[in-house]
């Protein structure tokens, strides 16, 4: 974990985890909607989509700092 945060930084990290989190959550939409009848679909979306953001925020913030 510390290695992962030494190479890419927190921010990187964080967002690698979120859409993984998003990825799984959307996954599992057919079991929960057999299971519960909850559709989860877009809950998983909007939290991959958040996931990325963040990854981009982190990317562009990488790219101004070495540029300094």
């Amino acid at each position: 974990m510390k290695r992962l945060v030494k190479r890419f930084g927190k921010l990187m990290t964080a967002s690698f985890f979120i859409m993984g989190i998003g990825v799984i959550v959307f996954l599992l939409t057919p079991l929960s909607m057999w299971l519960w009848d909850a559709d989860i679909d877009i809950s998983g979306a909007l939290i991959f989509i958040v996931g990325a953001i963040l990854c981009a925020v982190g990317s562009i913030r990488r790219v101004k700092s070495a540029k300094q």
